[in-house]
């Protein structure tokens, strides 16, 4: 990409600017958001909540398998100065399948415990425990793409490969019509991703151990390791926690409820991995404040953040009423879990943003701080939360772990000298004004609250 002085400094590529890389970005995760909606409808309408909540704790155990070592592939080669280096990606590749290996073995020894926990048949964890594996034979290429800025290109291979998993997913749930159905759905999506990564540009390796390389990779990933961990503690606490303590009927609907609260912050964490962190990381020298790169960061920030304001707040208003229709009456009381969750989903996304700024100006070390904190905040309010409110109570740790993440984010931005803080706050104001418009709407209907059916 090129890059033109412009009035002192150096501008933001033109060719294929920022902002058009998160209409791609967006695009394709309009497209992907239905698939996996189509999946969540398909499988509430087959299966009943306890089935789904024995997929919510074997998701969370498959995530928390995977997570608990996390390398950062991609990053690594987004960071790194020898990212197109065939000795540097064949040294990647190969720790990422030692480590797949292990951590697989590493949750087959720990099923008897887990299952016992959980009160789950010990196959269907022995079945996930494959998913680190299946997971750590993907090439390196979708790293080559991220580092290249390659968003269409990337975001198609996601798109058909979600496409992919909806069609396996729903073929298997017609055809079993037991838990079995999704468990083995989960293992067939990973896998089928994984092989497709080898029909991209640069998916020739070979098995290889580099010390130098090694020695970079592990300097770069320990804080990633740290953050990803604080990361996945601190988005399944909720799912370990409440899995132990309430019904899996229970947990089934809360499920549901969490994932599509969840996708908010998962659009936020795709924009901030493909684009700002990359972007950020390439412009690390011209982000000062009145450069016309820090203009367009802050440009693209408001745009996406005004399509969150206006879905987030049309959702928590209608949380009930959308929750009936998907997913039909018998996870009617997931929908004050959804209104209430959303709350922390907007906190989520303002600092997921935020951490791919820190990031991108190789600062891993506070954003694995910050998550951190966050699931030690999380983990704390959670269970005095149910002690004193039930789950409402456990559920208001969400949004409080959030706003302490983010402050803690602001602190490195603050030291950076690079903070949104004004635009959060307005667009923070404004998504409680879109909120409350659609209250009273409900209310001259004679429609009542969202959260009417709290118990």
């Amino acid at each position: 990409m090129s890059e033109q002085p412009a009035s002192g400094d150096t501008a933001p590529p033109t060719q294929s600017s920022i902002a058009g890389k998160s209409m791609w970005t967006l695009g394709t995760y309009v497209g992907s958001t239905g698939i996996r909606f189509a999946s969540n409808i398909v499988l509430s309408r087959l299966f009943g909540p306890e089935v789904l909540g024995i997929v919510v704790i074997a998701q969370a155990i498959r995530t928390g398998c995977d997570l608990l070592t996390d390398l950062g592939p991609q990053q690594n080669i987004v960071h790194s100065p020898h990212g197109d280096d065939e000795r540097f990606l064949n040294s990647l590749w190969t720790l990422q399948i030692l480590r797949g290996l292990l951590v697989s073995l590493a949750c087959f020894a720990i099923v008897p415990f887990l299952a016992d926990f959980y009160r789950v048949d010990w196959s269907l964890l022995v079945a996930i425990s494959l998913a680190p594996l299946l997971t750590s034979l993907m090439s390196t290429s979708l790293g080559s793409m991220m580092r290249r800025m390659e968003v269409k290109q990337r975001n198609l291979f996601e798109l058909a490969a979600e496409a992919a998993g909806l069609a396996i997913n729903i073929g298997l749930a017609l055809w079993l019509r037991n838990v079995w159905a999704p468990i083995l759905g989960i293992l067939f999506s990973i896998a089928f991703r994984s092989a497709m990564t080898y029909f991209l540009p640069r998916p020739r390796h070979r098995l290889l151990l580099d010390k130098g390389h090694v020695l970079e990779i592990w300097h770069f990933s320990k804080w990633i390791m740290l953050s990803s961990l604080s990361l996945y503690a601190a988005a399944y606490v909720d799912r370990l926690f409440l899995g132990r303590v309430v019904s899996l009927a229970t947990l089934g609907v809360y499920g549901l409820a969490r994932s599509v609260a969840e996708l908010p912050n998962t659009v936020a964490g795709r924009l901030s991995f493909q684009i700002i962190f990359p972007f950020v990381a390439k412009h690390k020298q011209e982000l000062a404040k009145g450069s016309s790169a820090r203009a367009e960061l802050g440009r693209m920030r408001v745009y996406f953040l005004l399509l969150v304001v206006a879905g987030i707040g049309t959702v928590m208003a209608w949380s009930d009423w959308a929750v009936q229709i998907l997913y039909g009456r018998r996870y009617l009381e997931a929908g004050w879990m959804l209104c209430l969750l959303l709350t922390g989903s907007w906190i989520a996304v303002l600092a997921s943003l935020n951490e791919a700024i820190v990031f991108g100006r190789g600062e891993s070390k506070n954003v694995g701080f910050a998550n951190a904190v966050r699931f030690v905040t999380m983990g704390g309010f959670m269970a005095v939360g149910y002690q004193i409110g039930g789950l409402a109570g456990a559920l208001l740790a969400i949004p409080a772990s959030e706003a302490i993440r983010y402050f803690v984010l602001l602190r490195a931005q603050i030291r950076l000298n690079i903070t949104f803080l004004l635009q959060d706050m307005m667009l923070t104001f404004g998504l409680l004004g879109v909120v409350a418009g659609w209250i009273v709407v409900r209310g001259v209907l004679g429609m009542g609250v969202p959260w009417a059916l709290m118990g």
